[in-house]
Parts: C-alpha cells; sequence; structure tokens
C-alpha cells in the first residue's frame, strides 16, 4: 500500500469524522452521492493496479460487503431531523461506534487476508474503496430518512425552485 493511500484515506476519515460529529444540512442528492463515489471510484482504480490472487478477491468482497452493511447500518444510526425547514444529519454515538467497528473490521479482515497468504500490497489497497462503499450505504440511507421528514421531499424546494400553484393552467413562457 502506497504512503499516499494511507495519507489520503486518513485525511478523509478525519475530515468525515469531524463534518458527521459537526452536523450539517442533508446535501443535494448530487452533493450527497458524490463523496462516496468519488472515494470508491479512487478506490477501484487504486484495486485496478494491484495484482489479486484468490485469497485478496475473497478478502476484499467479504471486505466491501461488510463496509457496505456498516454503512446502511450507520445511516439508520445517524440523527436526522429537520432545522431551519431543512433536513439535517449527525453522527450519534452509536454512528462513532459503527464507524469505527467498520475499520476495525476492514483492517482485520486484511490482516486474516494477509495471514492465509493473500497480498498485503492487494489488500491494502482496498481500504479506500471499502470506505467508499460505507460512505455510499451512509448516503442511501439518510437520503431515504431525509425524504420522509420533510413535504415534498428533503430540502422541499431547495432542489427545484419554487413551485407556484395556480388555479388555472399554467402559460410557457410566463407574460410579464
Amino acid at each position: 500500500m502506497a504512503w499516499t493511500t494511507v495519507a489520503i484515506a486518513a485525511a478523509l476519515i478525519v475530515v468525515v469524522v469531524a463534518r458527521r460529529l459537526k452536523g450539517e444540512p442533508v446535501p443535494a442528492p448530487k452533493r450527497l452521492f458524490l463523496l462516496p463515489v468519488v472515494v470508491g471510484a479512487i478506490g477501484l482504480q487504486d484495486l485496478s493496479h494491484a495484482k489479486l490472487d484468490t485469497v485478496d478477491v475473497v478478502v476484499i468482497a467479504a471486505g466491501s460487503a461488510l463496509s457496505l452493511a456498516l454503512g446502511l447500518l450507520r445511516g439508520r444510526l445517524d440523527r436526522v431531523s429537520v432545522v431551519g425547514g431543512l433536513p439535517h444529519m449527525a453522527w450519534s454515538a452509536r454512528s462513532v461506534v459503527a464507524f469505527a467497528v467498520n475499520v476495525l473490521a476492514k483492517l482485520a479482515l486484511d490482516a486474516g487476508g494477509v495471514a492465509a497468504g493473500g497480498t498485503s500490497a492487494a489488500l491494502g489497497s482496498s481500504i479506500v474503496f471499502s470506505l467508499g462503499l460505507a460512505l455510499l450505504g451512509e448516503a442511501v440511507v439518510v437520503w431515504v430518512r431525509a425524504q420522509a421528514l420533510t413535504p415534498g421531499g428533503a430540502g422541499g424546494d431547495r432542489y427545484r425552485g419554487p413551485v407556484q400553484e395556480t388555479d388555472g393552467p399554467s402559460i410557457w413562457p410566463p407574460s410579464r
């Protein structure tokens, strides 16, 4: 595993944990899913350069499934509420525990994979991919929960602009 990968993963973990502990409004769907997709793509690209054997593939698949499942669980454990008319999310203490379990379980799986004959470079490369899957699982659950909180979906008019209700037919283009 390259030191660059370790540095990126550590920095990403610090930023995500700090933002989620502080709490933040649930962003628009593009922004909510952007970080998980980018992190997952970087991890997948990193994995594509590794030479994988059978043990590596099995351990990476198990770690990925576990990370996705724990991300879904963490999304359920997050506090999602309405603040100022917009959905807001913050990690609870149980969310932090689920995140820590995810990281520790991934490291333990990788260590077990190396002990079983896998390559440490390939297994270490999968950590960023697993983090992306965990963030994706959390984002899916948070988005669904936020949609249920506000009328018209998460953020109401925030994502599609104001909608004017009229009794008559709509005219396009609007006349002034």
